[in-house]
């Protein structure tokens, strides 16, 4: 079975209904697992986005068999399975900002789980072989979206793993595990929270020098995102974090929103500074609870990289007086 049978291109009314208000474009800008895309890369993935629905109990996806269609969650679940002849193993829940299907965006790579809808889910679904046409003119959308999808692929892998110990009667440590996705799912958005920080700083800034400095800090801050959001996925947790086109400003950076409103651009450095001082706290407060191993090294990292951005910012001010 090639995608499933019912979930046809709905008509407009059932658009409304499965979307409400939000456009399809809206839609795909706000679906957690794109994150950090570019406003160019999310139009192209609208063009081969089309909203779908899917009866409890049904099959969306078939293992063994060729997949048209990779699909963002909107509603719902769905259930990721391991299926043989005599039984099928649950292997992992999936809710709304989940994301299945990778295997359609390769030339030579049936599905490898079943996936059921739970539910009756709804979904956005993309056309496999358009996108990934759309991803080999583009490298770096091409990157940006196997960065995404490897962490996907990582946070299947570590599901099943966990399942299969489970089965073979190996106790699972899920508490800590639990402990470190919230934790990094919280740096996520403060790192996140930065991002539109540094590019709302860089629009109020008419200093050409000082706007790219800021740029490259709100790019910095992106890509913590996305390292973060990867290790989530390894941990077997679903990457939380909203776009930050659509977020607002709050936590450290809310004295931001006074220092653009005044236009000074001392006043508007000090406020990110500021903004960094309650990033590297909670980088602290991270680094500082039960996180091991690779998790640790990848906070500890990113920590002191944050930590050197306040003192920066004191010498742009410096130069400003």
């Amino acid at each position: 079975m090639d995608g499933p049978h019912l979930a046809k291109r709905p008509p407009h009314g059932d658009l409304r209904r499965i979307l409400g208000e939000v456009t399809l474009a809206e839609a795909v800008r706000g679906h957690p697992f794109l994150v950090g895309l570019r406003e160019e890369d999310l139009a192209t993935i609208t063009s081969f986005a089309e909203p779908v629905e899917f009866l409890e109990d049904e099959v969306v996806l078939t293992a063994g068999e060729r997949s048209r269609y990779f699909y963002l969650l909107l509603s719902g679940s769905a259930l990721i399975e391991l299926r043989h002849r005599q039984y099928t193993v649950n292997i992992q829940a999936l809710g709304p900002g989940d994301a299945f299907g990778w295997s359609a965006l390769l030339p030579r790579q049936d599905t490898l789980f079943q996936v059921r809808a739970r539910e009756r889910p709804t979904a956005l679904r993309l056309d496999g072989g358009g996108l990934s046409a759309a991803l080999r003119k583009d490298s770096k959308f091409a990157a940006d979206m196997l960065f995404l999808t490897l962490g996907l692929v990582a946070g299947r892998m570590q599901a099943t793993e966990t399942r299969l110990g489970e089965m073979c009667g190996v106790r699972v440590k899920k508490k800590d595990a639990n402990s470190a996705v919230q934790n990094l799912n919280k740096l996520v958005q403060v790192c996140l929270d930065g991002e539109l920080g540094y590019l709302t700083a860089a629009e109020h800034i008419k200093d050409a020098k000082l706007r790219v400095i800021l740029s490259d800090f709100a790019i910095k801050r992106w890509e913590y995102a996305q390292e973060l959001r990867a290790e989530v996925a390894r941990l077997g947790g679903s990457p939380g974090g909203s776009a930050s086109i659509s977020a607002t400003l709050h936590r450290g950076w809310i004295a931001l929103k006074s220092g653009v409103s005044g236009g000074s651009p001392r006043a508007i450095i000090a406020a990110c500074e500021t903004g960094e001082d309650s990033a590297g706290a909670s980088y602290q407060a991270v680094a500082q609870s039960d996180v091991s191993g690779p998790t640790r090294a990848l906070v500890e990292t990113q920590w002191h990289a944050v930590e050197e951005a306040p003192e920066r910012l004191r010498q742009i001010q410096a130069q400003l007086e």
